[in-house]
C-alpha cells in the first residue's frame, strides 16, 4: 500500500502510464493542433520508447510486444493526423489562390526584356 502511495505520489514511469499520457496528449493535439501539444506527443513517444527498449534489456517479452505495439498504433495515428492536418492546410491554401486575382504573366514576345529582333549572323 504504501509502495502505491509513494508511486501516485512520485507519479509512476511505467508503460501503462505513459501510453495514457500519449492518449492524453494525441487528444489534445487533435483538438488545438500546435507546436506546444505536437512537442509534448513528441516527448511522451520518446519517453515510450526508451520503457520498451527497458522492457526488451530485461527479456519481458510479453510486455514489450504489449507496448510496442500499442505505441505503434498510437504512433501511426499521430501520423495520420499530421497527414490530415497537412491535407486540410493544402486545401486551404488551393482555395485562396483559386479566389485571389490571378497572377498575369506578360507574354515574352511582348515583353520589354525581349531583345529586338536581329538577323542571323550570316558568312
Amino acid at each position: 500500500m504504501i509502495a502505491f502511495s509513494l508511486c501516485l505520489l512520485v507519479g509512476c514511469d511505467s508503460p501503462t502510464s505513459t501510453i495514457q499520457e500519449i492518449k492524453h496528449n494525441l487528444d489534445t493535439f487533435k483538438t488545438s493542433p500546435n507546436l506546444k501539444t505536437k512537442e509534448a506527443l513528441e516527448k511522451s513517444f520518446a519517453k515510450m520508447e526508451v520503457q520498451i527498449q527497458d522492457l526488451e534489456a530485461k527479456g519481458d517479452t510479453v510486455q514489450y510486444d504489449l507496448f510496442r505495439r500499442q505505441a505503434f498504433t498510437l504512433r501511426y495515428d499521430f501520423h495520420s493526423t499530421l497527414l490530415e492536418i497537412a491535407k486540410w492546410n493544402s486545401e486551404v491554401a488551393e482555395r485562396r489562390a483559386a479566389t485571389s486575382n490571378p497572377v498575369a504573366i506578360p507574354n515574352p514576345v511582348e515583353s520589354a526584356s525581349t531583345p529586338v529582333e536581329v538577323e542571323p549572323h550570316k558568312e
